[in-house]
């Protein structure tokens, strides 16, 4: 569940944060001029975020929420390309980034697969 705060006396804030498949809690906020509106959008929202979380849990969809890294990104579109590939120095040298970056991502990436 998400939470309702009074900005000022016209303005509410909606905020839900859940954990996504990655481990990390992503918020997002939603802004009504009464509590009412406020909550009605919260619940719509609410409801779109538990769809995409779903959704990559699934893997019906590939696509990440703002806040993660586009090199982790990077990553998982090419394990997606090359599902055989496991090799972490490989991967850095076709992505043209470091061992560590991709060590780093690397198991977070495949447990969402």
């Amino acid at each position: 569940t998400g939470y309702v705060k009074q900005l000022n006396d016209h303005l509410w804030e909606g905020r839900y944060s859940p954990v996504w498949p990655d481990g990390k809690k992503h918020s997002r906020n939603v802004y009504g001029r009464t509590e009412e509106e406020c909550e009605e959008k919260l619940k719509a929202l609410i409801l779109e975020m538990n769809a995409e979380i779903a959704a990559l849990r699934s893997g019906a969809s590939t696509e990440y929420p703002d806040g993660v890294s586009p090199k982790k990104k990077a990553i998982a579109a090419y394990l997606r390309e090359n599902p055989g590939v496991t090799n972490k120095s490989k991967i850095a040298r076709d992505l043209n980034m470091n061992r560590t970056t991709v060590q780093k991502y690397y198991d977070e990436v495949q447990a969402e697969f």
